[in-house]
């Protein structure tokens, strides 16, 4: 996503009195995908758009509840913005397989022209400023087990101190479109604030936590598509892949600032 498109969909969600949780994660997720890809495009007269394009690898879980596996690193000073690419999906990675069934076949949301990596976790960093955690973390998967398809989300803004900005305490708005219920708990953690939201039968949890240097969310809905231009999408189970407990254990998982 360019720096100025960025800019123009995070101001107020890092400025204003609005709870964080305010943005449209999917569509700031489609749309920097759009951005990255016409850049490519761009860059490559002639090249042929693909449709949507599935990661094919089915990717074991760990019973439920379990992470396997060697240890994530650690944040360390002087990391660059790759390191933290690196650092942030492993965590993410982990924390969500320990609370998929086992079994669950995991694949990348993806728009298309975009070729999905071969970890469906590997976040997106898209930059909003030079310093290495200045920059929109993100990524979207679609789970599928016995129950059905849905869709887990995972979007972080870190603050770097040299960039001067703070995010806005984690707080619930009034008359929000489509939203049942929403509830903020102050924790040592930070601010955290559970979302339910129901769209044309899509139900989707949300949890974001507010903590000095960092906003992160985590959410997980009944449907496994990636939204795109506002269209409804299809109720493809019935209820989340992820409950609201386990949406809220993942955004309070260590390691995320």
């Amino acid at each position: 996503m360019e720096d100025l498109d960025v800019r123009s969909a995070l101001t107020a969600y890092v400025t204003e009195d609005e709870p964080p949780i305010g943005l449209d994660g999917a569509r700031i997720l489609a749309r920097g995908r759009r951005s990255r890809r016409n850049r490519l495009l761009a860059a490559s007269a002639g090249v042929l758009v693909v449709l949507l394009a599935i990661g094919a690898t089915v990717l074991a879980s760990p019973r439920q509840g379990e992470i396997a596996g060697p240890s994530c690193p650690s944040a360390s000073a002087g990391e660059t913005r790759a390191q933290i690419v690196d650092r942030l999906s492993c965590v993410v990675d982990k924390a969500v397989r320990s609370m998929l069934p086992p079994g669950a076949k995991v694949e990348r949301l993806t728009i298309p022209g975009e070729t999905p990596p071969p970890n469906p976790f590997h976040l997106i960093a898209d930059p909003v400023g030079t310093a290495p955690r200045d920059a929109l973390f993100h990524m979207g998967v679609r789970v599928t087990d016995e129950r059905g398809t849905g869709s887990v989300y995972f979007l972080a803004l870190l603050d770097d101190a040299s960039s001067g900005g703070a995010f806005s305490m984690a707080r619930c708005g009034t008359a929000v479109p489509n939203q049942v219920s929403c509830e903020v708990e102050q924790l040592k953690e930070g601010g955290l604030r559970k979302v339910t939201e129901r769209a044309n039968g899509v139900l989707t949890y949300r949890a974001s936590l507010t903590a000095p240097g960092m906003n992160v969310e985590f959410w997980s809905s009944n449907s496994g598509v990636l939204e795109q231009n506002g269209v409804p999408l299809p109720v493809q189970r019935p209820e989340p892949t992820l409950n609201a407990v386990q949406v809220r254990g993942l955004a309070l998982t260590p390691g995320l600032g």
